[in-house]
This record gives C-alpha cells, structure tokens and sequence, in this order.
C-alpha cells in the first residue's frame, strides 16, 4: 500500500505523471532491488560511497555487498539483513523512481518526509504502512469506535492482498447514512448480533471491475453480471472467514445469500471507504446498524448455466455443481475437466438440485450451503431421503460450524471450504468415488 499512496502523492506534487507512476508499478513485478539502494535507503552508506563500490565492482570479480564489507562500510549482520530485503516493496519503487525519473536517493527520502508530514503519519503509522500492517492502519484509516467494523476492514485488505492484487491503497472510512450507488453487491451476516459487507460504485464502475477480475483469476468474467456475482462471492469469502480468523465474532454463524442493488441508496447508518485498485475506485461499506439495508429492489442476477454433456469423457465420474455463484460453478467446472471429471449438471439453488438430481443421476454432488429459495442443507436432507446412497461434499465459505455440522449429521460426506483449495478438493472427490 505505501508505494501506491506514496506513488499518488508524487503524482499530485507533480514529481511524476499518473502514466509515469502506472509504469512503476507494472515495473515492480520484474525488479531486483539492489544493495545500493537498499544501504542508502537504510543510512547505512551514502550515495558516494555506493558509486565507488559498483566502481569497484568493475575490477574485481566480486560482489557489492563482499565488497562494501572489505571497505569497512557493512557488517555481516547487516549484509545479511539487506540481502532479506531484496523483494521489498518500497525498496523497488525508490529503485525504479532513481532509474526511470533520475531521482537521488537522498531527494526520495526528503518526499518520504513530505508525504509523512502531509498525511500526518507518525513513524510508527510509516512503518505499518510499508509493512501492509492493515491492525495498525485501520485506527488511523477508520476512526470508528465499533472495532468490529475496523477489524472486518483489516479483513478485507488483507484478503484483497492474498486474493486479489497487492497494487491498493485506500482512504479514511466516513460514516453515511445516505450513500447512493449504481451498484452494491454484499451479503449480510449474522447469528447473535449482524454485519453487512458490500462493495459498491457511486460513480464509474472501473475499480469493481478489477476487484472482480481480481478475484476471479483464471476465470474470464462476460459482462456486468459475472462481474457482479463475483463481488457477492468476494463479500461471502470475507463474511466466512470473519468469525473463523477472528475467533471472538463466532456469534455470526450464518450468512444471507449475497445480493445486488442497482442506482437506489442504503437505510440506516453504514461506514463508507474508497478503495483503490491500480488506482480505479470502488467503495466498501460495512454496517453493524440493525435499520441497515442496502436497497429496496434486489438486482436479479441473469446468468445462464453452462450446458453440460453427460459423455465428455468416456469413463469418467459424473458430478453436479451446485452453486448460486456462475464464478464458482466456473472455477469447479474447469478444476473438475481438467483432471477428468465429467459436469453433467449445474443447479443455482437447492430447489434445482433436487430436480436435477433425478435427471443427470450424479456420482457426487458438490453442494454450496448458503443460497436462495432453498439452501445446501436442506436440498442434502431431500436428496438423501428420496437416494440414500447419494455422495454429497459440501462447498462453503469459512465461518459456518453449525451449518457444516447440521450437513454432515444429514449425511454429506465432507466439506471443503471456499476459496476451495484444487488438492483438498480432489482428494476428496477421490476418496468418496473410489
């Protein structure tokens, strides 16, 4: 996050262009941050005594930091610790921007002082910054008193980082009570008390379209639907692992179906705060208010499913996908070809699977527990009871003990949960189709 906020601020000071700033950032995959730049930025040497160490370098067959020791300039203990930070963020930016910009080194560290002192960072936010500490960041980002709130918004960073794409940053959070959007796809969770997550677009839909691209990966997204089903199942991911990782919120213990709104304006009191991804925005909202609602008329998803054919491979095992999310269906149904399986139905509730069921006689169902009209649990208990022989894996997002258990005492033969892992998942296929 610092090398986007801190890219940002050289941008509005006129230092480099958005274009400039862009291509540093796109830069960054291919880049090996050099020693030198790491001594100088850490105040171990300054610019001078680097030039003579790359100067010596090019009569002797050694290596900067072998040498930048014999000259007295670094201990090991050092070498080692810069060696460490070789892959460092920051680190690559100031290299690139002394590359590409003919920055100093001494100049950058003079803006890293600015932008300091222009968002009113202490040393210690700095570093958490530079860290992607997102703990420490929040108390500065969302100064909101409800540290459930907080504590989902660190969620949600740090997930964006394992899922989505580590080129973001974001701005304060502010409270609302009347946001208005052309779009909001989230999913409220609940048990004893309730919170609602969604991610949404008051203005250009640019940055939930990366979020979405983000998260789905291998999955080509056609259209604003798939884009819009894919933020439902990044809420979803979010609102699982919330009471799973953070261990004191186990009260929320079942979630709603995702859902979408489009060009209408929330009820009730929310926290709003702009995220942006490769500098496209979109906004977060977290709401802990029971008045809370996202909209009044729910944003039908038109999705159509994928065709299946029961003969695609002569042999294989046959599998049902059910599944309200198309980019979950998606991913299942290429992890499942791919390695020889056979789709030959795909169900976007409970209600469909049990038809369906009939109808394609599966090997093994996979089976989502959280969808409209009749969710995973009781279309497991309707299936078994009409085929007791039935092999059922649950699909489900972290977070749902009760559920999980309910399914497993109703017959289902395991579970995996979502963001599914492609061992985990054939593993168990394997072991219930053998």
């Amino acid at each position: 996050m610092f090398t986007q906020l801190f890219g940002k601020y050289l941008v509005d000071e006129g230092v480099i262009t958005s274009d400039e700033n862009r291509a540093i950032h796109e830069q960054m995959n291919q880049t090996r941050v050099k020693l030198g730049t790491i001594a100088v930025a850490d105040g171990l040497m300054n610019q001078q005594q680097v030039e003579e160490i790359n100067h010596l370098q090019t009569q002797k067959d050694k290596r900067f930091g072998d040498l930048a020791i014999e000259a007295g300039y670094l201990t090991e203990a050092q070498l080692d610790d810069m060696l460490s930070k070789q892959g460092n963020a920051s680190m690559k930016f100031y290299q690139l921007l002394n590359e590409n910009k003919n920055i100093s080194m001494e100049d950058i560290e003079l803006k890293v002082k600015g932008f300091q002192k222009s968002y009113g960072f202490t040393d210690n936010e700095l570093e958490a910054i530079k860290n992607d500490d997102y703990a420490t960041l929040m108390t500065f980002f969302a100064m909101v008193r409800d540290k459930l709130i907080t504590d989902l918004a660190g969620l949600v960073m740090r997930n964006l980082t394992r899922f989505v794409s580590g080129d973001f940053y974001f701005g304060r959070m502010k409270r609302s009570t009347d946001y208005s959007y052309n779009i909001i796809a989230g999913q409220k969770a609940f048990g004893e008390n309730a919170i609602y997550l969604g991610f949404a677009a008051s203005g250009d839909t640019e940055g939930i379209v990366e979020l979405a691209k983000g998260y789905a990966k291998g999955v080509t997204l056609s259209g604003s639907e798939e884009v819009y089903d894919a933020l439902c199942e990044f809420a979803n991911l979010n609102n699982g692992l919330l009471s799973s990782e953070l261990s004191k919120h186990d009260e929320f213990s079942d979630m709603n179906p995702p859902q979408v709104f489009l060009r209408q304006q929330i009820t009730g009191t929310a926290y709003v705060m702009p995220i942006y991804i490769k500098d496209k925005q979109l906004d977060m909202v977290i709401s802990t208010d029971a008045q809370f609602a996202p909209g009044e008329n729910e944003h039908p998803l038109a999705i159509a499913k994928t065709e299946s054919t029961v003969n695609q491979v002569e042999g294989a095992s046959k599998i049902m996908i059910v599944d309200d999310s198309s980019l979950i269906r998606k991913m299942l149904r290429q992890l499942l070809e791919k390695n020889g399986y056979a789709v030959v139905g795909e169900a976007v509730n409970g209600e469909e699977a049990v038809a369906l069921y009939d109808t394609v006689k599966p090997d093994l169902v996979t089976m989502d527990v959280t969808m409209p009209v009749m969710d995973g649990v009781a279309a497991l208990k309707k299936i078994k009871e009409a085929h007791s022989d039935a092999r059922v894996i649950m699909v489900t997002a972290a977070g749902q003990k009760d559920r999980i258990m309910e399914a497993l005492k109703s017959g289902a033969k395991a579970f995996i949960t979502k963001p599914f892992d492609e061992a985990d998942l054939l593993k168990n296929l394997e072991q219930e189709l053998a």
